[in-house]
């Protein structure tokens, strides 16, 4: 039986378990978050080996000026056209309207509440090892393309610690491996411990909530990046969501882009046939930088609460809440839960009760579930597009991807 046909089971058979047990559902918690700590394990090594080797294999510095601004290009509008479809569906369906709230003191703490200057100077880390520690990613985004600039440079003499990192990119990817073999009974956990802590009668109250999510998440999905691959990369739709099916199947179990991304780099490499050098630098890049899920859920959780304490939001605040939606999208980890902490930076720009967020909170994850989706595939469009564009892509690989064939 394949690895995503196992996985899928596992899912369908953790809902059934979290809804008969309910409560009692928790006892497979610490089996799920071992799972998730072994795949999050992964994630720093391979976004640091992954970025330094594709960037020191483009060492045109044209070419690899001409990818950046391809990829950061694709990304910014992608996601502002997932932010502005987030706030049309809120004004238009109003799931906030309405609704009475119980004043309720959320627990986050004040060096959570991001604000964007900080954002700004955390960027540059003061010590490299801390960034690596800590899991912040974005440090460890910029340390490496500082060193990989600084290895292209140096030419010659840097060669044996390139050679370091490339065999540290292949083990990595050996291990995900080995840690996929997991898969179907981590998710299982996951599933069963998530629906049986939120229950179906929670979830029914906010379904509006839910469903504007779900509608901007498939407007991206089948709207934006479908067109993206026929038009820009000039490709067929159909074989991508198919090459990338593991990496979807985990990605709505784990709620985790990050988590996602060793399997997101297999499916783009050995079924979308994008080359190792491309997938590693736009896929590494966008999973700390391209959240479009994350920015639908920014802009549709503030109205949701802006709405629903009857706090009207003119144009202005609408600028406001896109552009802080952009950069909240930017700065969040791929992580479950990071989607709490960033809204309440949004709602904070823009003056709404930040005890709010407890109202969304109980069904964060199921939004989470669906956004993550989007956040790996519009990583993965994005590699396309920038293979294409690079001659960079193996289009028999491409085309030749099957529901079938699997062999993570």
């Amino acid at each position: 039986m394949k690895s995503w046909v196992k996985i899928l089971i596992g899912l369908i058979l953790g809902i059934f378990a979290g809804i008969i047990l309910g409560p009692h559902a928790q006892i497979f918690h610490i089996f799920g978050k071992i799972f998730l700590n072994l795949l999050t394990m992964l994630v720093t090594l391979i976004i640091f080996s992954s970025l330094v080797v594709g960037v020191c294999h483009i060492h045109d510095p044209k070419r690899l000026g001409r990818i950046g601004l391809r990829t950061i290009g694709f990304y910014f509008v992608t996601t502002v056209i997932a932010i502005l479809m987030g706030v049309m569906l809120s004004e238009v369906i109003k799931p906030g309207e309405g609704l009475s709230l119980v004043s309720v003191e959320v627990d986050i703490a004040s060096n959570n509440q991001l604000h964007l200057s900080d954002f700004f100077l955390s960027l540059i880390p003061s010590n490299p090892f801390t960034a690596f520690s800590t899991g912040n990613i974005l440090q460890v985004i910029i340390f490496s393309l500082f060193l990989s600039i600084a290895i292209i440079f140096t030419k010659e003499k840097a060669k044996p610690l390139l050679s370091l990192l490339e065999a540290v990119s292949d083990t990595m990817h050996t291990l995900t491996h080995f840690v996929m073999m997991l898969a179907p009974y981590g998710v299982f956990a996951l599933i069963a411990s998530t629906f049986g802590s939120i229950g179906l009668k929670v979830i029914m109250p906010l379904i509006k909530f839910l469903l504007c999510n779900y509608i901007a998440c498939l407007f991206q999905l089948m709207i934006i990046f479908s067109v993206s691959l026929k038009y820009l990369a000039k490709v067929r739709i159909v074989p991508f969501f198919k090459g990338m099916k593991d990496a979807i199947v985990l990605a709505v179990t784990t709620s985790s882009s990050s988590a996602t991304l060793p399997v997101s780099l297999e499916c783009a490499q050995k079924h979308l046939g994008v080359s190792k050098d491309i997938s590693g630098f736009v896929l590494s890049l966008g999973s700390t930088i391209n959240m479009n899920g994350g920015a639908i859920g920014q802009a549709v959780g503030a109205i949701f609460i802006a709405q629903a304490y009857g706090i009207a939001l003119g144009w202005v605040k609408i600028a406001v809440l896109i552009l802080v939606s952009l950069f909240s999208a930017i700065g969040a980890a791929g992580i479950p839960g990071t989607g709490l902490i960033m809204l309440s930076l949004v709602l904070s720009a823009l003056g709404l009760p930040l005890e709010g967020i407890a109202l969304v909170a109980g069904v964060d994850r199921l939004r989470e579930m669906v956004s993550s989706v989007v956040n790996v595939l519009g990583d993965a469009v994005a590699a396309v597009f920038v293979a294409a564009k690079e001659g960079e892509i193996n289009y028999t690989i491409y085309h030749a991807a099957t529901w079938m064939d699997s062999d993570i």
